[in-house]
């Protein structure tokens, strides 16, 4: 049964404000649980909207500031349905003022580190390697910046589960995991871990003092300087969109890095050295 209590939420992702009514159960846990470091601004909201999680067992739906954006699906699927209107309307709004990336950012002794790469190069597990090691977290997934400052969209980390038979990795294991959440069925999706508050960075970080690593997994762990203008490429081809600002003070001598990494602490420890 998914439908429940009445619950209001209240998220922020960058410049915009985001009020939830939601009585789908599953949804409201997903928001307690997800979207929990994003209970306050780490910069000020310049637009707002309400949307609506109605799980009505015979015409489930979700409204948008009063006109119905979803309604295509089962019960089953609000979260999933959520989430995806919840991505798609942050990064239209953040189209004109911001650029945002796929990527990881965190912060050691006052340096924020950018992991950017393809699907499955590893960024959540360094993000959950680096959090267990003390390291503030800003992101897993979406970084942004106005062109001066970097910060994240505070999601609970994502990772994918081990396959059939494999060996769950030492630096997930002891971690607070959710794994149904996102599913209909346990298991249909990959677990979560939502950030504990005190590893949470709670401001934005200079853009000029960001150091970016692309990364991939390998057989051995290292590391190596690449030119400025190959590490712009890598943050345009990162972008979700075509970036609106200026990504000039991301860039500079002596902080863009390309790695592979065998085991995330690995890799950590060479960024901590560096």
């Amino acid at each position: 049964m998914e439908r429940g209590t009445l619950e209001q939420h209240e998220i922020f992702l960058s410049g915009l404000r985001v009020r939830v009514r939601s009585s789908c159960t599953r949804t409201n846990r997903y928001l307690r649980r997800h979207w929990s470091a994003a209970k306050s601004p780490l910069v000020r909201p310049e637009a707002a909207c309400d949307i609506e999680v109605i799980a009505a067992d015979e015409s489930p739906r979700i409204v948008l500031d009063g006109e119905v954006v979803w309604s295509d699906g089962e019960v089953e699927d609000l979260v999933a349905g959520f989430e995806h209107r919840l991505y798609r309307l942050a990064l239209a709004r953040h189209k004109r003022g911001f650029a945002v990336f796929h990527a990881a950012a965190l912060v050691s002794h006052g340096s924020t580190v950018v992991f950017s790469g393809p699907s499955g190069a590893g960024k959540s597990s360094l993000a959950l390697a680096a959090v267990r090691r003390g390291w503030k977290y800003f992101s897993d997934e979406f970084v942004v910046t106005d062109g001066q400052r970097v910060w994240g969209w505070p999601r609970a980390i994502r990772f994918d589960p081990p396959g059939p038979g494999a060996r769950r990795p030492d630096y997930l294991e002891g971690l607070d995991t959710d794994d149904d959440a996102m599913a209909s069925q346990p298991g249909d999706a990959p677990p979560y871990y939502p950030v504990p508050g005190h590893a949470l960075q709670r401001a934005p970080s200079s853009a000029h003092d960001v150091r970016f690593v692309r990364i991939e997994r390998g057989q051995k762990t290292a590391m190596a300087r690449i030119s400025i203008g190959l590490g712009l490429k890598y943050w345009t081809e990162a972008s979700f969109f075509v970036p609106k600002v200026s990504l000039g003070a991301l860039v500079g001598v002596n902080r863009t890095w390309r790695a592979s990494w065998r085991h995330p602490d690995e890799l950590l420890d060479l960024l901590e050295r560096t």
